[in-house]
């Protein structure tokens, strides 16, 4: 079987008439042009045509790729046998790199292998391109099957080179979608997104080979773009359907779609057998045993399977176990349903507090500043909303694309602060309070952390002071708050309050930097002009670009500008600047944070973000403020920025707040060693080793 240059151009242009010779070469090109297409029932009618013409061994070659393709094996191997006592030479070879494909997805992936070396060698010897490149994405595949995941890489970067050359883009842009397969398998999800989106970009045909769709659809799942993936599979099925090809991933993927949304019905119906579905409907046993072997997100789900069916130690020993795979192979899913359950089994105060940093730790975002695509895909969504137009796609592109971007790696361990601790964990609907102080922790339960923080809020707006019971009574206190108390004034407490999003968050200085001063627009009292003539420093241009090449390095920050809360995703929450909104986003990207940023806005929702970029510290508000209060305050948190716990219960009425590390400069130290909780348990030792997966690609050459 050989290929077309343009197959659309060979089946306009070719008839079937002449001699019967001639009539029976027109219906074996127009075949081969229509597999090339994806058109699979014409491209066997016309195949079906030629052998009843001629009975030609060459057709029925055709016809055993054609059911190959279609997943009818049987059909396919009947094909083979009838042709192969009539082949020779390269024709037989070929014959023989059919079977070598057939034996890709069978039980002993290493039989395949075996047989598509010796092919690979024949093939090299007739110099005959495009078959050994089949033959080379065919070993490729059977050795994912063997989990010899080098090797796999080496074949299809071996077939896309090779496709390349022969200018076969499409089949080339295949081949490097196939090795974002073998990223996806060894669990590198970023590179695994970015080369599906390569091999997109690079001419790959979806519309021919929808068995793309069912891998991209995957790999959006795992990144836990549940909606994503479901629009990618609506098209997968409608074109499977319409080639008559059988995927069983299909219907594994819709199901574990609407177990993610919590809509079991269809998930019963498609995915009796899929690994997700057996852990939601409680067949612990079978998801269990995928622990050692397959992707690195199904063994950690196996892992996850068996600490739900283990006893409390065994299960936190499993939890470990998977985390420490996610770890090693950099995979984040199920990384938070792994901590999930073990922060539901953890009972002593240093057990809540170590689950619950593991558990926080999942949800942070620190992003390459190099990253070309993600910057231009944020301009666009900059300017849509500046235009006033539908945003909602373009956010689920910054969403996709920051996903694949390889993120930066952050620093390892857990450190404590030496001052008192109270971390807020929220388990299930009860907010847990874990006090740490004198080298004691214990454990205590808030009734309604709710009407605590409206309480708090009510009593600013009246001017009165908050009073409660949330903290110990000690003159300074770190807080790590959970769920609705994040929205706590905390500077309006008695105490001086340093509020962290997780304990890995409390850091050194980093050293003196520039203060720099940005302005957005749209605000009644311009407060920069004065404090940068008291304070000196740089008055920064408001526009996205200037604002993000001043932050780079600063030492002190302060901006000025009206924020906006995204309900749903804190990256997507933004400050107005002359050009468009900054975006969480943005700021994941600084490469070198402010040491310290003053946020003189409105609720903006982005100290967090500063502080996974690496800032120390953050003063922000959680309450709507008005321009002309902020800017009469302001002097006097820069009069006390050396010490920034202090800056903010100037503004504390407010409600300012100091996120991050808020000690005087001089006097700001970290613990050298991590948290005890960290040294006390013993990581259990995991025996044996991987066996080959049972997941394969689903398509071939």
């Amino acid at each position: 079987m050989s290929a077309s240059a343009d197959p659309q151009a060979t089946i306009d242009t070719t008839e079937v008439r002449g001699t019967k010779a001639q009539r029976a070469e027109a219906l074996h090109d127009l075949s081969i042009a229509h597999v090339e297409l994806g058109h699979l029932d014409v491209a066997a009618r016309f195949a079906q045509r030629g052998l009843r013409l001629t009975g030609e061994a060459r057709f029925h070659l055709t016809l055993a790729w054609i059911d190959l393709d279609r997943g009818r094996r049987k059909q396919s191997l009947r094909h083979l046998d009838l042709a192969t006592p009539h082949l020779r030479g390269r024709e037989l070879t070929r014959a023989r790199c059919l079977r070598g494909l057939h034996l890709c997805n069978s039980a002993e992936p290493r039989l395949a292998i075996a047989e598509l070396t010796a092919v690979i060698k024949e093939l090299r010897r007739y110099g005959d391109e495009r078959w050994l490149a089949n033959a080379l994405v065919g070993r490729g595949i059977a050795r994912c099957g063997a989990t010899k995941l080098a090797e796999a890489e080496a074949d299809f970067a071996a077939a896309q080179t090779l496709l390349q050359a022969i200018s076969e883009p499409g089949r080339a842009a295949m081949c490097l979608h196939n090795r974002g397969f073998v990223a996806m398998l060894a669990g590198d999800l970023p590179l695994a997104l970015r080369r599906y989106e390569e091999a997109a970009k690079a001419g790959l045909d979806s519309t021919s080979r929808p068995e793309a769709l069912v891998d991209r659809a995957e790999a959006l799942l795992a990144a836990g773009l549940t909606t994503e993936a479901r629009r990618v599979l609506t098209p997968a099925l409608e074109l499977l359907k319409r080639c008559k090809r059988h995927v069983p991933e299909l219907a594994v993927l819709s199901a574990r779609c609407a177990l993610r949304d919590g809509d079991p019905a269809p998930a019963l119906k498609l995915a009796s057998e899929d690994v997700e579905f057996m852990l939601a409907a409680g067949q612990l046993d079978a998801v269990a045993a995928h622990r050692f072997r397959g992707p690195v997100q199904t063994r950690a789900l196996g892992w996850l399977a068996q600490a739900k069916r283990s006893d409390r130690r065994g299960a936190l020993a499993a939890c470990r176990a998977g985390i420490r795979l996610l770890d090693e192979h950099l995979g984040d899913w199920p990384r938070r349903e792994l901590t999930g359950h073990a922060l539901g089994l953890a009972r002593t105060a240093r057990e809540v507090l170590h689950w619950s940093e593991q558990h926080r730790a999942s949800g942070s975002m620190s992003l390459p500043p190099n990253q070309p695509e993600l910057a231009q895909t944020l301009t666009r969504l900059r300017r849509a909303r500046a235009f006033g137009l539908p945003v909602e796609a373009l956010e689920r592109d910054v969403r996709r694309v920051a996903l694949a971007a390889t993120p930066r790696a952050s620093a390892a361990g857990m450190r404590l602060p030496d001052l008192p601790l109270v971390s807020f964990v929220l388990r299930g609907e009860q907010m847990t309070a874990v006090t740490l102080m004198n080298g004691r922790a214990r454990l205590r339960t808030l009734d309604d952390p709710a009407e605590l923080v409206g309480t708090a809020k009510l009593a600013l707006r009246a001017g009165r002071p908050v009073v409660t019971d949330l903290l110990p009574d000690v003159e300074e206190v770190v807080v790590v708050p959970d769920g609705v108390l994040h929205d706590m004034p905390w500077a309006a407490l008695r105490q001086k309050v340093h509020v962290l999003p997780r304990l890995s968050c409390w850091r050194e200085p980093n050293g003196a930097g520039e203060r720099v001063w940005i302005s957005g627009p749209a605000l009644r009292h311009q407060e920069v002009t004065a404090l940068q003539r008291k304070h000196g420093g740089l008055v920064v241009e408001s526009t996205v670009d200037e604002t993000l090449h001043a932050l780079e390095g600063a030492g002190i920050a302060h901006i000025a500008a009206h924020g906006h809360v995204h309900p749903d995703n804190p990256l997507f929450s933004y400050l107005e600047l002359k050009d468009g909104p900054l975006y969480g986003y943005d700021i994941a990207r600084i490469e070198n944070p402010p040491e310290v940023v003053v946020l003189s806005a409105c609720e903006s929702g982005l100290a967090r973000a500063f502080l996974d970029a690496g800032t120390r510290v953050v003063i922000a508000s959680v309450l709507p403020v008005p321009d002309a209060q902020v800017s009469e305050v302001m002097t006097e948190v820069h009069r006390l920025i050396d010490h920034p716990v202090e800056a903010a219960r100037a503004v504390a009425h407010l409600g300012f707040s100091c996120y991050g590390t808020g000690t005087r400069v001089a006097a700001c130290k970290a613990a050298a060693n991590e948290v005890p909780v960290q040294r006390a348990w013993v990581e259990p030792t995991v025996a044996g080793t991987s066996t080959p997966s049972t997941t394969t690609l689903t398509h071939v050459p």
